[in-house]
């Protein structure tokens, strides 16, 4: 895969999913992560009522890393 590139984040008019929403700007094509493996990505977090960014991994220069299935980050994670 080539160098990745900060997205764009497009919220969408109306009011807010009821239901988490997930979806894959980037598909790698490595092995499929699964629960208990060491993960590196990149976020940008916006806000739904205002669209406006509240946090991005790419501001601080790398990846955040975590372990899949371990709890200890946001839903959808």
């Amino acid at each position: 895969m080539g160098e990745l590139t900060r997205p764009e984040v497009d919220v969408p008019a109306g009011d807010p999913p009821a239901e988490l929403t997930v979806r894959d700007l980037v598909v790698g094509d490595g092995a499929e992560a699964r629960p208990g493996m060491v993960v590196r990505v990149h976020y940008v977090g916006v806000t739904f009522a205002s669209g406006r960014e509240f946090d991005a991994s790419w501001d601080r220069g790398e990846p955040f890393k975590f372990a899949l299935g371990g709890g200890r980050v946001i839903k959808g994670w």
